[in-house]
Parts: C-alpha cells; structure tokens; sequence
C-alpha cells in the first residue's frame, strides 16, 4: 500500500479514539457498529455488483434489482437482489462473485471524498485506516519469476508500531488531505479505499467494513442528502439502528427444506438462479461429533467446498445450526 502524495504514515492512533468510544458493541450488528453514532444522518454507498476490471462493464444493484424483478429499498442486501425466489428469463447482468467487501470502487470514494471536502473544516488533514490484513510486506512476485517477498511499502515504525484498535479489527494509520483515500496496490490491478476516514474536525465518517458489500457514511443531514442525490454513486439511506445484515425468507426457507433434508436421507441439494449447494451429513454419536460437508457450484463459475465440525447432536438445536450453515454457503454463491 503506497501512500498518494500528500499523505503520511502515522502513529498517532490516539486521533482514532473517539471512534472507539462511538461504536455499538460489535455483536449488536447495527450501522453504529460500523460506523460512529451521534450524527444527524447516515447513508449506505453500495459497491457494484462488478466493477470495470478486464473489461468488463460496470454493473450497478440497480442493474441486478431490474434482473431479478426486486424492489432496490433501504434494507436491501445484495443476496435479496441476486437471490430471487424464482429464477429470471433473462441472463444475470454480472458474471462475477458479486460486490467486493470491505473494498470501495475507487471512482466511487473519489466521488464521495469530492463531496465530503466541502462539509469539513479540515479538508486538508484527514486521518486514513487500513486494515492490517491486507499483507502488504508479505506478498509474492509473479508472472514467472522467482517468488521472493516485495518490499514493503509501510515503514516499519507503523507496521511494528501502535496500531489503530477497533472492536474485531485493527488498523495502520495514515494522514492527508481528503482525496487521499486511496492507496496504492503493491501489486498491479488498481487503487485500495481507505476501511475507515474522517476529517480532523470529526464532522463526518466513512467506514468499509470487511466483511460488507457497502460503505456506510455518518454526516451532517446535507452531506447525506447530496450523497443519496448524486447520481454518479448508488447510495441508500440508512439509520443508526438498521442491522447490518438480514436474511430473505425464501433463502432461510431453501435452507431450512435441505437441513429437514439431510436430517432424514443424510444429503441434499439446495438449487437456486445462481448457483447449487449439495450437503452432506455425517451424523454425530456421542461423544462424537458430526460433520457438514458441503459443494457450491455457482453460476459465476466459482467452486467451493468445506467440512466444519457441528456443535450439537440432535434435536432443534442441530436443525438450527443446519440451517444457518447452509444459508450462509447459499448466500455465498452471490457474495455480498
């Protein structure tokens, strides 16, 4: 990751403090969990469902709502668009895994880092972090060459230095004006955005977590009502309390047929518009415990399989669990 010009490695991770003492408990799963509470407003900058990279188009969830005959609302989740209950006449509009997590479309951040400058009095000293995670330092050459490790672009005062700790992560600390949001890729194929900003005065925060298909922003009301107006981004409103995530009923109900499923024959098959799961169970016998095995074959032409140990040995519990393991392989046909 290397810096823009203007911008400094930093190891003045008190200046991320006040996030900390702003942030839900993580396990509570709203928006003030990622991104701090106390502002007037909050909006959702939603990543593309496929970005223009070896060439091919950008596709917006507008462009996956119209695919699938969905309704694009405040709570929408990418699965909700890309998991229709029934499958559509027509091709999908994306042939990727979907929106990238944790990651903003790099156009997108420049957009927002444009509109975000004139609600700051400080839009010349900003505070950037990147989340450790990324490997920078430990990445490989490639292309045929001899592997051997690239330098590493942070200095080491910051990459074994203090970091910035949140609940479930921690983050290097960079410092610049607001346009500089995105870093540098240490391997070719484009610009990284920043996982958490905000501007010395505090009058705003961006946050990309990792694990999400969106970026939340928290703002003064007329920031988020020029976010949500810009018709170069695809944002949606959202509150404080809103989960981060939700699950459809159809996909908890495909779910919830193979787990019956492979209570009762022992395997199963959960067929979708994008994609197939088949699962396998392995019984427990105590003290044994039992197994889920599972295969995804997605239309994205991405394979997956797995086997994870199970926590309970019969009954309800057994079913839930089932359950909640095969929603998430079904959601993960889509990403998102």
């Amino acid at each position: 990751m290397e810096l823009p010009a203007g911008a400094a490695w930093s190891d003045a991770v008190g200046e991320a403090d006040w996030i900390g003492e702003r942030l839900a408990p993580a396990g509570a799963g709203r928006v003030t969990s990622v991104v701090p509470g106390g502002f007037d407003a909050y909006a959702r900058v939603l990543h593309p469902a496929e970005d223009p990279v070896d060439g091919n188009k950008l596709v917006r969830w507008a462009d996956v709502a119209a695919w699938s005959g969905t309704q694009l609302g405040a709570d929408t989740q990418f699965h909700t668009i890309a998991l229709p209950p029934v499958r559509p006449e027509r091709d999908a509009p994306w042939s990727g895994q979907g929106p990238r997590p944790g990651d903003m479309y790099p156009p997108d951040a420049e957009v927002l880092a444009g509109i975000a400058r004139d609600w700051t009095t400080t839009p010349e000293r900003c505070w950037f972090c990147v989340w450790e995670g990324y490997g920078a330092g430990t990445l490989l050459t490639t292309g045929g060459e001899p592997s051997m490790p690239l330098p590493d672009p942070v200095p080491g005062r910051v990459r074994h230095g203090p970091r910035v700790r949140l609940p479930n992560r921690d983050y290097l600390l960079y410092t610049g004006p607001v346009e500089a949001v995105l870093t540098t890729d240490p391997l070719p194929g484009g610009d990284q955005a920043a996982n958490l900003w905000w501007p010395a005065d505090r009058a705003w925060c961006v946050a990309s977590e990792i694990d999400l298909a969106w970026t939340y922003v928290g703002g003064p009301a007329g920031l988020i009502e020029q976010v949500l107006a810009d018709t170069r981004i695809e944002a949606l409103p959202a509150g404080p309390g809103d989960p981060t995530t939700r699950v459809e009923d159809w996909v908890t109900g495909w779910a919830a047929d193979a787990a019956a499923a492979l209570l009762s024959e022992g395997k199963a098959v959960i067929t979708t518009p994008r994609g197939t799961v088949e699962a396998w169970l392995e019984r427990p016998a105590w003290p044994r415990r039992g197994k889920l095995r599972t295969r995804s074959s997605g239309n994205n032409e991405v394979r997956a399989s797995g086997e994870r140990p199970l926590s309970h040995h019969d009954g309800e519990e057994l079913r839930d669990e089932l359950t909640a393991e095969l929603t998430l392989e079904v959601i993960g046909l889509v990403g998102g």
